[in-house]
C-alpha cells in the first residue's frame, strides 16, 4: 500500500458510522503480533486539554526517550495523528503501518456486523508503529470517552484526566457526572493523575481509582497552582512558561507536570529542569496558534470557547471572526462566548459531511456584528482578510482551522506539520 492508497482506505472507512466498542480492537492487536502492551502505556481523557497535556507530556520525555504520541483528531493529514519525539510518520511509513492494519482487518470483519472503524484503524497504526519503532512511552489521546474508545485497549499504567464539559451527550451522557463516570473507565489500575478543578468530579475519578487499585494524584489541590504573571505559573515547585497561548495552558502544563513525575516514579526518570524546559518549548497547532495578525484556535465545545473567550478578554481589541462548527456542537453557547468580541463575523463551513450550514447562525451572529458567509473556509479567510482593520480569529471546527492553516502554509507564512 502507498501513501495514496492509505488515504483512500482512511476516506472509505469515514463512510461507517462510529461504533464504540473494544472486541474489535482487541482481536486486531493480536492478529497484529503483539497482544500485550509492549511500551509504557500513558492514556489522556477528557472533554477539552487532551492535546495540549498529551504535547507537553511529549516534550518533556522527549528530552531523554523516545516517545509515542498518538493524537485526534489532526489538521491537515491523517500522518499527524501518529508522532514519535513531535514528528510525524513519514508518508512511506504511515501507508506501511495502515497497509498492516488493513490486512489484519480483513482477517477480523467477517467477525463483527461493523467492520474495523476509522478511528481503530489509525489507533492500532499507532500501536503496531509504536512497537516497531521502539518507542519507549506511547501517549494515547482519547477519541470519545473512555470505557468503549479503542485507545482503552490494553490497562495503562498512567491514566491522565483533563477538565471534563458537555460535548458527545449523545454518547456519554447528558450530564458532567455522567460523561466523568464514562470517562473514568480508563482507569484500570496503574497511576491516575487527576486533572479536573470540581470537587464532586473528582470524587468520581477518585472511587473509579479505589475501586481498580489505581494510586490516585489530584493535580489541584489548596494553593498549589496559582499564575505569577502573564503566561507563567507556580506549579508545586515548578516554574511554567507554556509555549501555548492562553491562560487554561497553565492548567493543562500543571496536568502535564504531574504525569512526569509520575512516569518519574514508575522508572522513567526526568529532572525538573526537563519539565520545565519540556513546557516551555511544546507545539501544538491550531490552539490559540497566531500567525501575523491571525489566530487559529479549534475550539470545538461551549467548555473550549470559555478559555476562547478569556483569551480574548486579555489580548484585544479584536476585529474579524472567521467562525464554522460541526453540526452536532453547542453553537448557541459557543457564539454567545465570542461573538460579542467582533465587529465583523465571516460565517463558513467545514469541508465535512457533518457540517453546520452557515445560515444556521446568521440569526446569532448578526445581533452582534456585520456577517457574511463564505461556504468554503479559504474564500473565508480571504474576504476576513479583505474587510479586516486588525486581528483576525479562525475559530470552531478544527476542519476550518485546517484548512485555513494549510492556505497560509501554501502562501509560506508558517511551517509545515
Amino acid at each position: 500500500m502507498n501513501y495514496r492508497q492509505a488515504l483512500s482506505y482512511l476516506e472509505y472507512l469515514q463512510n461507517f458510522r462510529v461504533k464504540l466498542g473494544l472486541e474489535r480492537i482487541r482481536l486486531l492487536v493480536k492478529e497484529l503480533g503483539f497482544p500485550n502492551r509492549e511500551f509504557f502505556y500513558v492514556i489522556i481523557a477528557g472533554t477539552n486539554g487532551k492535546g495540549s497535556v498529551g504535547a507537553f507530556l511529549s516534550s518533556i520525555l522527549s528530552r531523554r526517550y523516545r516517545v509515542g504520541f498518538n493524537s485526534s483528531p489532526h489538521l491537515i493529514t491523517p500522518r499527524e495523528r501518529i508522532r514519535i519525539n513531535g514528528e510525524a510518520l513519514s508518508e512511506e511509513k504511515f501507508a506501511y503501518y495502515i497497509g498492516e492494519v488493513a490486512r489484519a482487518s480483513e482477517k477480523i470483519n467477517g467477525l463483527f456486523p461493523h467492520p474495523v472503524t476509522y478511528f481503530e484503524t489509525l489507533t492500532a497504526a499507532a500501536m503496531l508503529a509504536f512497537k516497531q519503532e521502539k518507542v519507549e512511552v506511547g501517549i494515547f489521546e482519547v477519541g470519545m470517552g473512555g470505557r468503549l474508545d479503542a485507545t482503552n485497549a490494553y490497562p495503562a499504567n498512567l491514566s491522565v484526566i483533563t477538565e471534563i464539559g458537555l460535548d458527545h451527550t449523545g454518547h456519554l451522557g447528558r450530564t458532567e457526572e455522567e460523561i466523568a463516570r464514562e470517562k473514568s473507565f480508563v482507569i484500570q489500575g496503574g497511576v491516575s493523575v487527576i486533572g479536573t478543578r470540581k470537587e464532586n468530579l473528582q470524587q468520581i475519578f477518585l472511587r473509579r481509582a479505589e475501586e481498580t487499585g489505581s494510586r490516585a494524584r489530584l493535580v489541584f489541590q489548596g494553593q498549589n497552582f496559582r499564575e505569577m504573571g502573564p503566561g507563567e505559573y507556580l506549579y508545586s515547585s515548578y516554574r511554567l512558561k507554556p509555549s501555548l497561548a492562553g491562560p487554561h495552558q497553565g492548567r493543562n502544563a500543571a496536568i502535564a507536570a504531574a504525569a512526569a513525575e509520575e512516569i518519574s516514579r514508575l522508572g522513567f526518570p526526568v529532572s525538573k529542569e526537563e519539565i520545565e524546559e519540556g513546557v516551555s518549548s511544546a507545539f501544538w497547532p491550531g490552539r490559540l496558534e497566531r500567525i501575523g495578525n491571525i489566530v487559529l484556535d479549534g475550539m470545538h465545545n461551549c467548555h473550549a470557547s470559555l478559555s476562547v473567550r478569556e483569551y480574548l478578554q486579555q489580548n484585544g481589541p479584536w476585529n474579524t471572526l472567521v467562525f464554522g462548527l460541526l453540526r452536532d456542537k453547542d453553537y448557541l453557547c459557543m457564539g454567545k462566548n465570542i461573538f460579542p468580541f467582533f465587529k465583523n463575523i465571516v460565517l463558513t463551513e467545514a469541508p465535512s459531511h457533518r457540517r453546520l450550514p452557515a445560515h444556521q447562525l446568521i440569526p446569532l451572529a448578526s445581533r452582534y456584528g456585520r456577517v457574511l458567509v463564505r461556504r468554503s473556509p479559504p474564500e473565508a479567510l480571504q474576504e476576513a482578510r479583505s474587510i479586516s482593520q486588525g486581528k483576525i480569529l479562525v475559530a470552531g471546527s478544527l476542519y476550518i482551522v485546517g484548512k485555513i492553516r494549510e492556505r497560509l502554509m501554501e502562501e509560506g507564512l508558517v511551517a509545515g506539520l
